[in-house]
């Protein structure tokens, strides 16, 4: 089912107060609640802002950007200082924007049913469309291409109860405003946890599953999806140094959502590499590699770091690369101009940023932090390649 939907123009200022999320998300459901009532609304501008229990936002350019809370979308043209009211609906599930007009709404219909919304006017108007699960929905997340102009292909994850890591999905796919009539993929024992599109057929996914994740491709739409060979760097040995019991073998863990642009994919990874430490206890070496694919065929390791963790990346073009890495209780910003073989420190973030996502936008860089009192988010801004940062206020 599809209608379109009109909502007030761009009239309900709202101040921004503090909770922003960067990058495409999975939110929750809530209890079921019904949406019948999807126009937008104006925002009540109270002592409490908003937007202080946003689940989810997309900057899309140095001033631009999308956030979603429980019960509403915000778009802001002023670089986050003020929000304007887009839409507004009793369950938010989760939401995902591609540039300045295009964004789709995943909202929460009944125990099984989701509305889709889609808008590609900056969300004056907003077409949807009526999704029907076979199961109860407790998860969303939708995917769209983040290097197309208009973000004209992307999926949507249904996900029902979850049983050992795992449970019932279903995918629709989307093209140019338009969702498929019915799911492309069901799967009763699905664990899908991100999805990435080059094209309206080619997809990857990362699994995360029972056992060890896994990176998955797609060759027909989603329709099906094949596991990806991932090598270990050659420095790794087939059985760790040190290591007498032949079952311990490195392994990769965490992989991060893989990330295409310009035709070339990169995708983070932790590798663990087990040794026998002292009083015969198993202990492990932590890595973060790099893959990088040019074709989705082969992906190599192309470059390692010991114990650190990634917590974002982001690629403005395939050379071009940031990253945040966690190392010990110092949390590094990285930047590569050699397709990530290389990264220059670039600067060591105060410790009032705790990074979820990076992204950048020519100099101007966008972190967005988890705050340490109220469970809120905040956003935080560079203007100098991210040699200083400060934090978006009202």
């Amino acid at each position: 089912m599809t209608k379109n939907l009109f909502v007030v123009p761009l009239g309900a200022l709202v101040i921004l107060g503090g909770a922003v999320l960067s990058g495409c998300g999975i939110q929750d459901a809530s209890p079921p609640t019904s949406a019948q009532n999807h126009s937008a609304s104006k925002a009540a501008v109270t002592g409490a802002s908003p937007l202080e229990q946003a689940k989810t936002i997309v900057m899309v350019s140095r001033a631009t950007g999308w956030a979603s809370s429980s019960n509403q979308i915000f778009r802001t043209t002023t670089s986050g200082k003020k929000w304007v009211s887009v839409l507004k609906s009793p369950t938010i599930l989760t939401m995902d924007a591609v540039n300045a007009k295009t964004a789709w709404v995943a909202t929460k219909e009944g125990a099984r049913d989701v509305i889709l919304s889609y808008t590609d006017d900056g969300g004056v108007h907003w077409a949807t469309h009526q999704l029907n699960a076979p199961w109860p929905v407790v998860q969303a997340q939708v995917n769209v291409t983040t290097h197309s102009p208009d973000g004209s292909f992307g999926s949507v994850l249904l996900s029902g109860p979850v049983d050992m890591q795992t449970g019932p999905q279903a995918m629709w796919t989307l093209s140019h405003g338009h969702v498929s009539s019915a799911p492309v993929y069901i799967t009763a024992n699905g664990a899908f946890a991100a999805v990435a599109w080059t094209s309206s057929t080619r997809a990857w996914a990362i699994s995360d599953g029972v056992g060890s994740p896994a990176l998955m491709d797609s060759t027909n739409g989603g329709a099906s999806w094949s596991p990806v060979a991932l090598p270990l760097p050659n420095w790794v040995p087939p059985k760790a140094m040190n290591n007498p019991r032949p079952q311990l073998q490195a392994s990769l863990e965490a992989f991060k959502s893989p990330t295409f642009v310009n035709g070339v994919g990169y995708l983070s990874t932790t590798l663990n590499v087990p040794y026998i430490g002292s009083q015969n206890i198993v202990k492990y070496h932590n890595y973060t590699v790099l893959y990088k694919t040019t074709s989705g065929t082969t992906w190599t390791p192309i470059w390692t770091r010991a114990n650190a963790s990634l917590v974002s990346m982001d690629w403005i073009t395939s050379q071009d690369g940031w990253d945040i890495v966690a190392k010990g209780h110092q949390v590094q910003l990285d930047h590569t101009s050699t397709s990530g073989h290389t990264w220059q420190d670039v600067s060591t973030l105060p410790s009032t940023i705790h990074p979820l996502s990076v992204k950048f936008f020519g100099q101007t860089g966008w972190i967005v932090s988890q705050s340490t009192q109220a469970n809120t988010l905040s956003l935080w801004q560079s203007h100098n390649d991210g040699k200083q940062w400060q934090v978006v206020h009202e």
